[in-house]
C-alpha cells in the first residue's frame, strides 16, 4: 500500500517575543483593513516547503539533525518595513549584516534538501494577499520597527487541513559551537 503524501514546509522560527511582536503587528493590520492573508500565520522565515510520504519524512528529520549539528547560533537586526505591491505583501527586512548570515544558512538547507525552492531573502511578514487597497490603506501604518532576532532554531511544520496552517512538528536547535545558552538549545519532538 503506498504511503500518503502530507505538505511540509522547513522555516526558521523565531523567539516568543518576535512571535508575540507580530501578533500585534497583524492586529494592527487587521483593525485597519480587515481580513488578509497570513492573519494567522506564526511568524517565521521560509525556507522551503516539499510533500513526502512518512517514510520519505524520516530522510529530510536526519538530513535536518545533520545540517543543525553543524550550524552556528547568530544574532540579525530587523529593522525596514516593506510595503510591496508586486508581492501584495506588507514584510520585515533584516539588516545588510544580518541578510548575510541569514542567506548562508537558507542556501545551505535549500541545496540539501528537496523541495519547493523559496527564492526570497529572509523576512517576516506581517499580511500578503493584499488587494491594492489594503495596501494602500496599510502603507506606514507600522513603522519604527526595530528587534533583534536570534537565529537559533529550525522548525519542521506539517500542513494542517482544518486550519489550513502548519503546525510545527519538530524543532532542530542550531548546535555549532556559539555563546548561547546550550540549556535552551534543548530539541522538542512533537508527535508526527
Amino acid at each position: 500500500m503506498e504511503s500518503m503524501l502530507n505538505y511540509y514546509s522547513i522555516v526558521i522560527h523565531p523567539q516568543d517575543s518576535i512571535i508575540e511582536l507580530f501578533k500585534t503587528y497583524k492586529g494592527i493590520l487587521f483593525n485597519k483593513i480587515g481580513s488578509f492573508g497570513s492573519r494567522n500565520s506564526i511568524a517565521h522565515i521560509t525556507i522551503l516547503e516539499f510533500a513526502a510520504t512518512d517514510e520519505e519524512l524520516k530522510f529530510v528529520i536526519e538530513k535536518l539533525i545533520k545540517i543543525t549539528q553543524k550550524e552556528t547560533c547568530f544574532d540579525a537586526l530587523f529593522d525596514t518595513v516593506m510595503c510591496s505591491s508586486s508581492s501584495k505583501a506588507i514584510f520585515v527586512l533584516p539588516d545588510k549584516a544580518g541578510n548575510e548570515h541569514f542567506k548562508k544558512l537558507l542556501k545551505n538547507i535549500r541545496q540539501k534538501i528537496r523541495g519547493k525552492k523559496n527564492t526570497s531573502n529572509a523576512h517576516l511578514t506581517i499580511g500578503r494577499r493584499l488587494s491594492p487597497k489594503q495596501l494602500e490603506n496599510s502603507n506606514e501604518l507600522i513603522t519604527n520597527v526595530n528587534f533583534h532576532f536570534h537565529c537559533n532554531q529550525i522548525a519542521l511544520r506539517k500542513f494542517n487541513d482544518t486550519t489550513e496552517q502548519y503546525d510545527i512538528i519538530r524543532i532542530f536547535p542550531l548546535l555549532e559551537k556559539s555563546n548561547y545558552n546550550l540549556e535552551q538549545q534543548a530539541s522538542f519532538d512533537f508527535d508526527i
